[in-house]
């Protein structure tokens, strides 16, 4: 097959790479915590320049060599989303640098920017899907006005139950009291581009992503958590329908050009 046809199906498939990305992204606008995803693009060689080029006979001419566009690859855009007020004292946010760490059912571990947090029936603080805060963070059974320190420490006014006031006695001074009940560790990565979706806002530490760095919410530049806020999706609209208007395009030109190539190269079978 001519290099022209194999450089115009590379761009509509490539094209259509793009589409399917940006189709994902904005099916994702709404998700707590969700990360866009860039798509990066390479220019193809083909196989015989590739091997002249190694053997020294290759042209210098980079345009001769040209066989069409490929995905270089992909990676997720981790700028911070805005801030939405919730209104639930379980809803964090990651102000600045920073992930939740969660231990999964398979003991695995993830993390997250998605701090839609829930009490699981032993107090333990979970995410909606079931998975641990790590290290475990468990709240009273009844408590109201909770806070977070700058340094992630976890503050509650306790309410004792009538069970719990009838062992600790009448006039417990610890009841209605605020409390420290824990403390909210983050953790960063060196380059969080690395890191592997799992879905459900969760990612996978990598060997791109390099280790995590654990640490203490607002020290040695990792963000602070607020509580009552959730961090939105960093997709914008405008961008995405922007760019999927131009790969739209960029589809319908090589489409045009495999057609017309097509079209020349039966006009020269027929003249042969």
């Amino acid at each position: 097959m001519p290099l022209s046809l194999d450089a115009a199906i590379s761009g509509m498939t490539t094209q259509q790479r793009n589409i399917d990305l940006i189709a994902n992204n904005l099916a994702n606008v709404n998700t707590t915590g969700y990360k866009r995803i860039k798509i990066h693009f390479q220019d193809n060689l083909d196989a015989a320049s590739i091997a002249a080029a190694l053997s020294g006979n290759g042209s210098s001419d980079g345009a001769s060599t040209a066989a069409g566009v490929g995905v270089a690859g992909t990676a997720r855009d981790f700028t911070q989303g805005t801030f939405q007020p919730t209104g639930r004292a379980m809803d964090f946010a990651i102000n600045g640098d920073g992930f939740f760490k969660l231990k999964l059912d398979d003991g695995t571990t993830a993390y997250t920017r998605n701090g839609v947090f829930v009490l699981d029936g032993a107090g333990n603080v979970t995410t909606e899907t079931g998975e641990v805060l790590d290290p475990p963070l468990k709240l009273p059974t009844k408590f109201r006005g909770l806070t977070i320190d700058d340094d992630g420490t976890v503050n509650v006014i306790r309410d004792y139950t009538d069970a719990e006031l009838g062992k600790l006695g009448p006039f417990d001074p610890r009841d209605g009291k605020r409390v420290s009940v824990g403390k909210i560790e983050l953790v960063r990565f060196s380059n969080p581009v690395g890191l592997e979706s799992i879905g459900n806002s969760n990612f996978r530490e990598t060997p791109e992503s390099q280790a995590p760095i654990a640490g203490t919410a607002g020290q040695n530049g990792m963000g602070t958590v607020i509580s009552g806020w959730v961090e939105a999706s960093n997709v914008d609209i405008a961008t995405e329908m922007t760019g999927l208007v131009m790969a739209k395009r960029g589809f319908q030109l090589n489409l045009v050009a495999y057609q017309t190539i097509e079209e020349m190269l039966k006009q020269v079978n027929q003249v042969g």
